[in-house]
């Protein structure tokens, strides 16, 4: 006998994201989740006879943490699934009295977002290791860095007797150290962290700029102006080899802005400078024409990748001397596009 879901052809993406180095897409469906790997290609996809709102990929692993929602949902939105897709079976579960926002994955824990709290557990016990209090989070708010070696998580705070400013919550669970930052004025609206968790990134309530703070030692080191008009900062990338930083909001316009200046190289190591004053201008490259909640990434050669909520893939090369760039589309992953000729390069 067949089923609502068997006859449901919807496949349209509720959520694209990145794993924490960049190098594969996971999106949740209307029908499941499909894998991608840009370079080399590579699609992979999954019918859950269910939808998903959130799909969270652990690096290249065949673990993913899964949340219902959608058109026909797969699971209920208070719970967190953690699936392995090697052999098709539920490996945990973590269940909540409120909605699950937002899932950081990373090689020992697990980050969970509900709207007042966040919840970090064991990924090999799933004991739960800390909750902390936040804001009214209803965008899910929450930063941690990539990198295997070591966790750094950045939430937003209030206190009570500053309400109206922007402080953010750190905890280094290498160190085991916790400490509150204040990165705004005014309440944040978003925010990331680098791949070794050495920067934070913070957007202001109105859009117009994004706060770049040294975690080691507490100072701001970078104000990114993104514009004059206010808007939803929904995307926030730190370039893996710390050349450059992004912007990308409900403009439809990704901005970005050189790290040279706050970032030192040395035999391969990396550090941030120590400045005496912060750095404050406008970006460098535009990269015009995207679509509002796309995604993207840098690559090596001054490249990035966009990904848009339609399933399309841009690749755009940027110069050293910036300006405006229009992306163009590499290919069309909404279907399995295997002989697609530009998907190698």
């Amino acid at each position: 006998m067949e089923t609502i879901y068997e006859n449901f052809d919807d496949n349209t993406p509720n959520k694209i994201s990145f794993n924490q180095d960049y190098s594969l897409i996971s999106i949740g469906t209307n029908r499941g989740y499909k894998i991608i790997q840009p370079s080399p290609y590579y699609f992979h996809e999954k019918n859950l006879l269910g939808s998903l709102s959130i799909c969270e990929m652990s690096y290249k692993s065949n673990f993913l943490a899964l949340v219902g929602g959608g058109k026909i949902p797969k699971y209920v939105n208070k719970k967190v699934v953690i699936y392995n897709d090697l052999d098709d079976s539920i490996e945990s579960e973590y269940k909540f009295a409120n909605p699950v926002l937002n899932v950081k994955f990373k090689k020992d824990f697990i980050f969970i977002v509900c709207e007042k709290k966040i919840y970090v557990f064991n990924v090999e016990n799933s004991q739960n290791i800390d909750t902390f209090d936040t804001i009214n989070n209803k965008r899910g708010i929450i930063a941690v860095n990539g990198s295997k070696d070591k966790t750094i998580m950045a939430h937003p705070i209030q206190f009570e007797d500053e309400p109206d400013k922007g402080y953010v919550g750190v905890k280094n669970y290498k160190t085991n150290k916790y400490f509150p930052l204040l990165v705004h004025e005014e309440p944040i609206s978003y925010m990331e962290m680098d791949y070794k968790g050495l920067l934070l990134a913070t957007v202001n309530e109105k859009g117009t700029f994004i706060r770049i703070h040294n975690l080691g030692d507490k100072t701001l080191v970078y104000e990114l102006k993104r514009g004059k008009d206010k808007a939803i900062v929904n995307y926030i990338a730190f370039d893996i080899d710390y050349n450059y930083v992004g912007v990308t909001s409900n403009k439809g316009t990704i901005h970005v802005w050189k790290l040279d200046d706050i970032i030192e190289k040395k035999n391969k190591e990396i550090s941030v400078k120590k400045i005496n004053n912060y750095k404050s201008e406008l970006s460098f490259a535009k990269i015009k024409n995207t679509k509002q909640n796309c995604i993207f990434c840098f690559r090596p050669d001054d490249q990035i990748i966009i990904v848009s909520p339609d399933e399309k893939l841009y690749l755009v090369k940027i110069n050293k001397k910036g300006g405006y760039f229009d992306p163009t589309e590499v290919f069309d992953f909404s279907k399995n596009n295997q002989n697609n000729n530009n998907a190698n390069k």
